[in-house]
């Protein structure tokens, strides 16, 4: 059996949530829809196939995300801090306890996205 992982975001702002993930991430549509009320875009890193998939999708309801945060490994996070956009500014980098280092960010909807390196 072969299990993957999808994350489902709903929001009113799909195109500027979809733009920062896309920017921040590089993460490409693999797939999208726009039928009558039925909205959304699916991004994946690489080929979409074995990794983590970002679902976005439109509601006209305002959600509280508090609480929420989406992890992310880069190695090394060195690297990807050099590839962050200049109008997306980091909360915190920070030496974790357990080896990790974590740089904290929020998304348009306040969502806590972490980027880290080092133990899972």
């Amino acid at each position: 059996m072969k299990l993957s992982q999808k994350t489902k975001i709903s929001t009113p702002n799909l195109a500027e949530v979809q733009a920062w993930y896309q920017r921040l991430l590089g993460m490409k549509v693999v797939e999208e829809w726009d039928h009558d009320d039925d909205k959304g875009v699916i991004l994946a890193f690489g080929n979409g196939h074995d990794e983590a998939l970002l679902e976005i999708y439109y509601t006209d309801i305002v959600h509280d995300f508090s609480g929420l945060s989406l992890q992310y490994r880069a190695e090394p996070l060195d690297e990807f801090i050099k590839t962050l956009p200049a109008d997306i500014e980091p909360e915190d980098l920070k030496d974790r306890p357990w080896g990790a280092r974590y740089l904290y960010l929020r998304d348009p909807l306040g969502i806590q996205v972490i980027v880290y390196e080092g133990c899972w």
